[in-house]
């Protein structure tokens, strides 16, 4: 169990440390440590993590931490996951705070800032991608370009999510309807859609 806490502190020290631009920014770095090197989730897994971290308080980062941390070791491992999230931004921000409010101005944290921001951009791109092939279609694998067809065929569309991503988007276009009600009536969506096509 201890080397299993330990795995799983030094898998969120890692991505808490370079989880730059926060947010959506995050889950690339999930899905190479806890989807792709550890398989402690299935893409299908984050997907939902994701929308669970949506629909509960705070940051998409230390929800993610908590929650793969209890599926991984129980209660302990969310409350190590969770810690190891927070570490290095918790001392760089305490670093970083002193020397802002001490009043010097530091023209490097501007250019390092340049240089980040397309990059994050990127990897949220990326990371959309996933995410959206992977709830719009069964089969999600764009490893041949062959593929791509068969991937694109309406055999291969999940309903529940192609009509979840259009009512997602109408919604999110009128300017009345918060990001809460949307997910509230997509959730509800999938949960009537599910007990209809089961």
């Amino acid at each position: 169990m201890l080397d299993l806490l330990m795995k799983l502190y030094i898998n969120f020290l890692a991505i808490g440390s370079f989880a730059f631009g926060g947010g959506y920014a995050v889950i690339p770095l999930i899905k190479k440590y806890i989807v792709d090197n550890t398989h402690w989730l299935t893409i299908k897994e984050l997907n939902d993590l994701i929308s669970l971290s949506q629909i509960t308080p705070g940051p998409i980062a230390i929800n993610s931490a908590t929650f793969i941390g209890v599926k991984v070791a129980g209660i302990p491992g969310g409350i190590i996951a969770t810690i190891a999230e927070v570490t290095t931004s918790c001392i760089l921000m305490l670093i970083l705070g002193k020397l802002i409010f001490s009043g010097r101005k530091i023209k490097a944290i501007d250019y390092i800032l340049n240089g980040l921001k397309p990059a994050i951009c990127g990897l949220i791109f990326v990371t959309t991608l996933d995410l959206f092939t992977s709830s719009i279609f069964k089969n999600s694998k764009f490893d041949d370009i062959n593929n791509l067809t068969s991937i694109i065929a309406l055999s291969n569309l999940k309903i529940v999510g192609v009509i979840g991503f259009c009512v997602g988007i109408f919604l999110l276009r009128k300017k009345d309807f918060g990001v809460i009600k949307i997910i509230a009536v997509t959730a509800v969506i999938g949960l009537l859609a599910g007990l209809i096509l089961r």
